[in-house]
């Protein structure tokens, strides 16, 4: 296929090319939405700790105007689960809980409007860039890119990492600055300090944002920084630049003043990470962090087996499909061969390098980290979007017949991995029973239980074997309300790093050793009270339960009393 930017044709097969351009990209774009739609709630099933915390804060904000903890309209971070989380994605909530309350759609519903639009995105970027085959062919493989398809399925705040990663190039393009080999189009200085502005907001998401978005704008100067220099010789050109450095500055400086200023509060979440900088070892220190760094790019994360986290990477296999390896490795050639003239392959050239940035200083104990990483997922998607057009071109200025025999054969396997893939994910995979714990499916299933008859219970006895932080989850499945969390009774222990909520209004949660508490209220209680006790099987033995809980295998895995 050859863009018609680039003057080749007008039309494709007799087709307008401009009106075939749109029908390809609404098609790509509904199928970004079905995969992200589809199956919902249960792919993933239940809902993840992480999630929880995300969205009971959001709401705490709706109803309040404060957090889970009281602090007013938090800007650095809120606190939840024992650390201090980051707030872009809590604020991303508000409005979705707005029309449609706290549940598990609103809270995985910004994920699915962002990985969508992310896709959008990245064919505005290529087709500036590049040409609209390269956007084109770049928005289709992000459609169907499983790394993104599951992380766009949650309420995790890095979720939206792939989005933050792509925004701060396409506000560049956007406000005419010199990243694109289009020389002609002047800067535009209010769209500037929009971009800059937007490239520091995006750094109040996931932490690994922080240190991606700024080492690509650095990055990116730098290997344009002939076109940077003609356009600060311009009135327009420097008003614009100076434009985008407020912006970014006004931003983006808050955020570093705090993590000079107050570690302890805006990085208690990433504290207890293992840094791979050992004081007084600097050799050894930038060697584990290099070698992290080159882990990325190694087949068996890319293709085989991703970071070995049940919920972050895609199960069954890498971070990308096989069929993508060939087009990579086209579209680094062509990188290469445009290197020195063109300020776009630079810059994806850039993108492509400092992917893994944002997971290259922590260790963790299952390997690399897909959602720190996630930032740099839409460069390696350019580079095999460019690998895509290069082959097609090439082979189309060949012979055509042959072109089109290639090309069925290569979307019949595209077709075929992925259509296997996502029987998998959308299927087997959820019903592992991993999965279903670390969604705590039980637990919501228990909520949903517990929600009608809630109102004419005394006290809610709930067992804490197997489960992380179940007071969150029973919060958002509830749909509890704020002013009742705030005006109640609340308490909670810190033994390590995470909070551990022993009780809130009616709802006890049994932790050994830091229960005594909660155990005297409850002996107050008499026989005209009304308790139910959700415990694992054989915690108790009131004779027959009110309500048993299965995993997928069968397995009983909660006991619901009503006493």
């Amino acid at each position: 296929m050859v863009d018609s930017e680039q003057g080749s044709m007008q039309k494709f097969c007799g087709i307008p090319l401009r009106p075939l351009v749109v029908v390809i990209l609404l098609s790509i774009l509904l199928l970004a939405a079905f995969l992200r739609l589809v199956n919902f709630g249960l792919s993933p099933p239940g809902l993840n700790q992480d999630e929880a915390g995300n969205a009971w804060n959001a709401y705490c904000l709706l109803k309040t105007g404060k957090d889970q903890v009281g602090q007013s309209w938090p800007v650095f971070y809120t606190h939840g689960l024992g650390g201090n989380r980051t707030t872009l994605y809590i604020y991303l909530l508000l409005p979705f809980q707005a029309i449609g309350g706290l549940n598990i759609f609103t809270t995985r519903l910004p994920s699915i409007v962002g990985g969508v639009f992310t896709v959008l995105l990245i064919f505005l970027v290529g087709k500036r860039l590049f040409g609209t085959s390269v956007g084109l062919f770049a928005a289709g493989l992000l459609a169907l890119n499983p790394w993104h398809i599951q992380q766009s399925r949650w309420g995790h705040e890095g979720a939206l990492c792939a989005l933050y990663g792509i925004v701060p190039l396409a506000m560049l393009l956007w406000a005419n600055m010199p990243v694109s080999d289009d020389k002609t189009r002047p800067p535009r200085p209010f769209l500037a300090v929009l971009a800059g502005a937007a490239s520091g907001i995006v750094c109040y998401g996931y932490h690994a944002v922080r240190i991606f978005v700024p080492v690509f704008l650095l990055a990116t100067v730098l290997v344009t920084f002939t076109g940077w220099w003609r356009c600060l010789k311009t009135r327009k050109g420097a008003l614009a630049i100076a434009a985008f450095v407020v912006g970014f500055v006004v931003t983006f400086g808050p955020l570093v003043w705090h993590h000079i200023f107050d570690p302890d509060g805006i990085a208690r979440h990433v504290q207890h990470q293992e840094m791979l900088w050992v004081n007084g070892k600097p050799l050894i220190s930038l060697a584990n962090i290099a070698l992290r760094y080159i882990y990325h790019f190694n087949v068996g994360f890319l293709f085989l087996h991703g970071d070995n986290s049940v919920i972050q990477s895609p199960p069954g296999m890498g971070m990308f499909h096989w069929y993508m390896m060939p087009l990579m490795i086209a579209g680094l050639v062509s990188l290469i061969r445009r290197f020195r003239f063109s300020r776009a392959a630079r810059i994806l050239f850039v993108l492509i390098l400092i992917y893994p940035i944002g997971d290259s200083f922590f260790g963790i104990t299952y390997g690399l980290h897909a959602l720190r990483s996630l930032p740099g997922l839409c460069g390696l998607v350019l580079m095999a979007a460019i690998g895509a057009a290069s082959i097609a071109t090439w082979l189309w200025k060949k012979n055509r017949a042959t072109t089109i025999a290639i090309a069925v054969t290569f979307l019949a396997v595209v077709i075929i991995l992925n259509v296997r893939y996502l029987r998998r994910f959308y299927g087997e995979y959820n019903r592992q029973s991993t999965v279903y714990h670390s969604y705590q499916t039980d637990f919501v299933e228990a909520c949903q239980w517990l929600r009608p008859r809630f109102d004419e219970v005394d006290a809610v006895l709930w067992t804490t074997k197997v489960a992380n932080q179940p007071y969150i989850i029973t919060l958002v499945t509830l749909g509890y309300e704020p002013q009742r969390w705030f005006s109640q009774p609340r308490r909670f222990v810190t033994p390590d790093e995470f909070d551990l909520y022993t009780r809130y209004g009616k709802m006890f949660f049994v932790y050994e050793g830091f229960f005594e508490p909660e155990l005297a209220e409850l002996q107050k209680l008499t026989r005209q009270h009304r308790i139910v006790y959700i415990v694992r099987p054989g915690e108790l033995d009131f004779g027959i339960p009110a309500h048993k809980i299965f995993n997928p295998d069968g397995r009983e895995v909660l006991w619901i009393y009503d006493r």
